[in-house]
């Protein structure tokens, strides 16, 4: 994407995680991906809801006419916020969208615990695309949707979580011009930022007490409204305080920290 459209994709991304931390994140998904899928077969439509030309209200109006009785508010509101950005190309659009749906699907998977297994059977499914051209080509065909969704439930039926299959049946119905194989490997890149996000890399100069460590993760969870697994590094380098880092969020408070950005200021 260019540089417009990660800024449009990244407003847009930031709503959505505020409504999937208050919502159903899983009916944030479902809805999201199935706008994807009506945009992915509709080439008039998406041109016209991510035209720099026409005007927002316009273009959110059109939006809700067309699927005010086929989804949620939430997902709705979402969308309005995706047609009223300007998208460098009219695909960034319909890709936006579709971050959010994974994204969301992700963060449903993550409160049910199974966000790894999701992440781990797409990953695999990926690689079995790979290794198995007979596979690939007839999810990557013109085969109908029934056909593939039939061919995919005779492989994973009972063998994969739910939000696995509907990940799957996403990439292999709306591929977008994408290898099925592709497809799965940026939903598996959504996956893994979004659990890398439960985890805290927590670095400090010597070893945590167990009360420390319980103030700790009451502390960031607080901070970021939800439980975080530690994973508690010692280095003595950093001399005191504590380095915390979410994700791509960094937190620290330690002296070595404090005597790098002095020396960095002196340098100037």
């Amino acid at each position: 994407m260019l540089q417009s459209s990660r800024l449009s994709l990244q407003a847009v991304l930031e709503a959505a995680n505020v409504e999937i931390s208050r919502g159903d994140a899983r009916e944030i998904g479902t809805g999201e991906l199935a706008i994807v899928a009506v945009l992915a077969e509709n080439v008039t439509l998406r041109k016209a809801l991510a035209d720099s030309s026409e005007s927002a209200e316009k273009k959110q109006q059109l939006l809700r006419t067309l699927f005010s009785t086929r989804t949620t508010e939430t997902v709705l509101r979402l969308s309005e916020l995706a047609v009223s950005q300007r998208w460098a190309r009219t695909q960034d659009l319909v890709t936006s969208l579709e971050v959010v749906g994974v994204t969301a699907i992700a963060a449903a998977a993550q409160a049910n615990g199974q966000l790894g297994q999701v992440e781990e059977e797409v990953f695999r499914f990926a690689r079995l695309c790979e290794s198995e051209h007979e596979l690939s080509r007839a999810l990557d065909s013109d085969a109908s949707a029934e056909t593939k969704r039939a061919l995919i439930a005779d492989l994973l039926a009972g063998k994969a979580q739910a939000d696995t299959i509907t990940l799957i049946e996403q990439a292999a119905l709306y591929p977008r011009g994408l290898h099925v194989a592709v497809a799965l490997d940026q939903y598996s890149d959504i996956l893994a930022a979004r659990q890398q996000r439960s985890v805290a890399d927590v670095t400090v100069a010597k070893p945590l007490s167990e009360a420390q460590t319980q103030k700790l993760g009451a502390a960031l969870a607080a901070s970021y409204g939800r439980e975080l697994v530690l994973n508690v590094q010692v280095d003595p380098a950093v001399v005191g305080g504590v380095r915390v880092q979410v994700g791509d969020e960094m937190m620290s408070s330690t002296v070595a920290d404090r005597l790098a950005e002095v020396q960095r200021k002196l340098a100037k």
